[in-house]
């Protein structure tokens, strides 16, 4: 079950600005004394002119939430669209249907009520890693902002080493995530969400300075609509990485408050893997829920070929549990999840 933020009242441009350097120099501090010195001149400079009228537009900002977890839309979460395959599995998917027209997008496998079509070099977990971890930072911001990192700082907080390949590796998934087109199209108690675009609006490497600049496109926000987004537990996601499927099934059940029964068939559609046969599936499954006992606790039951994943609740998802009308209707058995 989703997470619902309260509106916060955005941090103006200094306070913003003061975070980012903050946070760089924390894990980078020969580069953050650098932008420290830059960033006193401009509030300087800024004290002694006369400031502009504020604009009366509306500022558009995603949901806030904490430091230990990461947000991230259910629509893609329960889907194939970041799939549970290693990176030298990766596909270019997308359908050439006339020559010199674009490429069609493909329908990526999701749960019922849920359309997502997608063009482009195919998306996995480490991808998910990268896209969690910069709407992390650009939370801070209002979107079509520009959000600045090192990667230093980046690669350590989605958990990886910090080399030259790790570099790349950053560097080709933003870019992934920049190139690749989707369509998401859902319905939230009666209304429509819908995005078409890149998942991120525009990708900047600084050669001189290393930054990086991400920026979000305002039509983002249609995927954090209430009850349309999930807060990640970061440090257990963290725990699984390496585990593509682990970490599908840990980001997919964590979109769900209560545990429920599916068929190892539509897991094995849903989590995008590349086993042609089903009982080949089966044995990856198996050794994933393993993974996911041993590393966290979750408890896998079966019953009649169905599989149900025990797991403790978030804070958020116990209060929607606590709710008698919600509980009621977690009783019921989802048709899509019929095996």
């Amino acid at each position: 079950m989703s997470t619902d933020q309260a509106a916060t009242k955005p941090p103006s441009i200094t306070d913003k600005m003061q975070c980012d350097i903050a946070e760089i120099s924390h894990t980078d501090p020969e580069l953050g004394k650098i932008l420290q010195s830059f960033g006193n001149k401009i509030v300087a400079r800024a004290e002694n002119e006369t400031p502009e009228p504020q604009s009366s537009g509306k500022v558009i900002q995603l949901p806030f939430w904490a430091d230990p977890v990461r947000g991230g839309p259910n629509t893609l979460l329960r889907s194939a669209f970041f799939a549970a395959i290693h990176s030298a599995k990766r596909k270019e998917l997308g359908e050439r249907i006339e020559s010199g027209k674009p490429k069609k997008g493909v329908t990526i496998a999701a749960q019922e009520g849920i359309r997502i079509s997608y063009v482009g070099d195919q998306l996995n977990q480490y991808d998910a890693d990268v896209f969690l971890e910069a709407l992390h930072r650009a939370r801070l911001h209002p979107l079509e902002t520009h959000c600045l990192f090192t990667g230093y700082s980046f690669l350590n907080a989605i958990g990886r080493a910090v080399g030259k390949r790790e570099y790349e590796d950053l560097d080709d998934s933003l870019t992934r995530l920049r190139d690749g087109r989707v369509e998401i199209r859902c319905k939230v108690n009666g209304s429509s969400c819908k995005f078409v675009g890149g998942l991120i609006s525009s990708y900047k490497r600084e050669d001189n300075s290393k930054l990086h600049k991400v920026t979000f496109a305002k039509e983002i926000i249609a995927l954090f609509a209430p009850a349309c987004w999930t807060q990640l537990e970061w440090e257990e996601r963290m725990a699984l990485k390496g585990k593509p499927l682990a970490q599908w099934l840990h980001s997919f059940y964590s979109t769900h408050a209560a545990p429920f029964p599916l068929s190892a068939a539509y897991l094995h559609q849903k989590t995008g893997s590349t086993r042609p046969l089903l009982k080949n599936f089966r044995t990856d499954l198996k050794n994933a829920l393993a993974t996911l006992e041993k590393v966290l606790g979750w408890k896998p039951t079966g019953d009649r070929g169905l599989l149900t994943l025990h797991r403790p609740p978030s804070a958020s998802q116990a209060r929607h549990l606590r709710d008698p009308k919600r509980r009621r209707l977690l009783k019921i058995k989802p048709k899509e999840l019929t095996p």
